[in-house]
């Protein structure tokens, strides 16, 4: 006669036995190895925050990716000061690299700043946020900090710019118009042109990694974009709605103002959190340390 389970005899499961005695759980163990333990948690303990991040690691981090030929060295000292005054202000990290620290190949400066914002994450592998800033920018009203001026929920959810063209003026691919503010991935802005990735902040996790990877993927990079990095950013945020559903677009006075420079389309005014000094490099009769050195003198001092 065949049963259709077998017979409840211990010595025939198909599994063996195990090789730790009954005894060894049952045995006390020393006062000093319960002591340890409870010291170890406690260190452990101690050492991180709430949501996991080491004490001491900040939950944002500045970007700042310099490129030093044809400038001289006291133009990047004032940038990296200027930078480094708003980051200590407000506690965040400083993340600062020249574009000749990453190899690109024969394309433009600008992809560089891709495998920076890679580097950055690693290095602050316990941050949430990176803000990547160009070097050709001022902030110029430092007592704003980003988490009251962009990124607490309530204030992203108020300056989200929905339903519009991704590539002015008549783009099909439009912003979507119910994105809540805590699923943002990516904040950016854009001027007439398009989007501008020279002020960006990006949230560090399985998704940025993803969006990085596949907008420094070789196709894209050797393809021969006009803009380089800008136009092929624009191509995936259009064709790939992973991208965009988690994308913010914010007005470009919140980070990303232009000086009153005549074609430029400046919207620059006194009280702005930043100065971006687009194109001052290639402009005619344009000076990017002259520019800089004007706004810095302008700009509102911490207290």
């Amino acid at each position: 006669m065949h049963f259709a389970l077998p017979a409840r005899n211990h010595r025939s499961s198909p599994f063996p036995a195990s090789s730790v005695p009954r005894a060894y759980f049952c045995r006390k163990r020393p006062l000093y190895a319960v002591v340890s333990l409870a010291i170890l948690l406690l260190i452990a303990f101690a050492r991180n925050s709430g949501d996991g991040r080491p004490a001491g690691a900040p939950n944002t981090v500045m970007i700042l990716l310099t490129d030093k030929i044809g400038y001289s060295e006291s133009y990047v000292d004032k940038i990296i000061k200027n930078r480094g005054e708003y980051a200590e202000a407000h506690g965040y990290g400083l993340f600062i690299r020249d574009v000749a620290d990453y190899p690109i190949g024969e394309v433009p400066n600008g992809w560089a700043r891709i495998p920076a914002i890679r580097h950055a994450m690693k290095e602050y592998k316990y941050s949430t946020y990176f803000w990547v800033l160009d070097q050709d920018a001022v902030i110029m009203n430092p007592s704003l900090s980003l988490e009251e001026h962009i990124l607490s929920p309530e204030r992203l959810d108020s300056i989200m710019r929905r339903g519009v063209p991704v590539v002015p003026p008549s783009s099909i691919i439009e912003t979507y118009k119910h994105v809540p503010p805590e699923r943002v991935q990516l904040i950016i802005t854009q001027d007439d042109e398009g989007l501008q990735p020279g002020s960006m902040i990006l949230k560090a996790g399985s998704w940025a990694n993803y969006l990085l990877d596949a907008w420094f993927d070789p196709i894209f990079r050797y393809y021969g974009f006009q803009k380089a990095e800008q136009h092929a950013l624009e191509h995936i945020v259009q064709w790939h709605p992973t991208v965009l559903t988690k994308m913010a677009m914010i007005p470009q006075k919140i980070m990303n103002s232009y000086p009153n420079v005549p074609g430029l389309g400046g919207t620059y005014e006194d009280g702005d959190f930043l100065v971006h000094l687009k194109g001052c490099a290639e402009g005619k009769g344009r000076s990017c340390e002259k520019e800089f050195q004007k706004y810095l003198k302008k700009r509102t001092l911490l207290k």
